[in-house]
């Protein structure tokens, strides 16, 4: 049975939906759209889970609309899988274009034990500590720099979709950076050396609408002092997490 894929799509950007199942047509892939969280438009009750200070201290910025919107959007897509009867999911951002062998590769990861999250697609990959090579030569590992950047695609087991429900369900920073965090949480992120999709660049972030700007909310250098000792703090426990004896191994151990 294929893999599910999850694609996370707001309502007024119907066309990036149109585009890009046109493209999974073609590689014979099925899409599930998950309607994704309007940032401009979030309830009362869905900000009760978003943790605005401390954003601000870890992060050294004033939090886009679009963030917010794309955290509380992941995590629904996350509460679908983890409600599911599927084994493992991926879930996209609706602005990728898929590699060729996009499905032989995720069956491949699908045979691999160990893990809760593999990221496929990632900004940067400095310093990767391969951790297992899958028979087709997807190297799977970690990286001791970063963050990574980029939750634009991954794929997610069952249980593991409710680790991160368990573990990142209040926002505190951007989803892509607390996605990567598995030595501050309960489960086991890797990701995939050679990333199996890309962004199409052309689209545009809509976190980004509207004339949005990280360098506008970004705190002058004295306020994000708490920022800073965050980040030299999270990037030693990164490359310890790096370093780490792999979980992994094959599904016909």
């Amino acid at each position: 049975m294929p893999i599910p894929v999850y694609v996370i799509n707001l309502e007024r950007s119907r066309e990036r939906w149109e585009a890009l199942k046109k493209r999974a047509d073609k590689l014979g892939l099925f899409l599930r759209r998950v309607e994704a969280v309007d940032g401009r438009n979030l309830t009362a009750d869905q900000l009760n889970n978003f943790d605005e200070a401390s954003f601000r201290r870890f992060h050294g910025k004033t939090p886009l609309p679009g963030e917010v919107g794309c955290y509380f959007s992941h995590l629904k897509a996350l509460q679908i899988i983890a409600d599911s009867d599927d084994d493992c999911a991926v879930i996209i951002e609706d602005d990728v274009v898929f590699a060729d062998d996009f499905s032989i590769v995720l069956e491949e990861l699908a045979d691999v034990q160990g893990w809760d999250v593999i990221k496929l697609i990632n900004n940067r990959v400095k310093f990767f500590q391969s951790k297992y090579v899958t028979i087709g030569g997807a190297d799977v590992g970690r990286c001791m720099h970063g963050p990574l950047g980029c939750a634009g695609g991954y794929m997610v087991t069952r249980e593991g979709a409710g680790a991160l429900l368990a573990n990142i369900s209040t926002m505190q920073l951007p989803y892509d950076v607390a996605l990567e965090r598995g030595w501050a949480g309960n489960y086991r992120v890797y990701l995939v050396k050679d990333a199996i999709i890309e962004l199409a660049n052309e689209l545009g972030s809509t976190i980004l609408e509207g004339g949005a700007s990280y360098k506008r909310v970004r705190f002058p250098a004295w306020k994000r002092l708490g920022a800073l000792r965050f980040r030299v703090t999270d990037y030693i426990r990164r490359m310890i997490y790096a370093l780490r004896r792999s979980t992994l191994y094959s599904g016909d151990k």
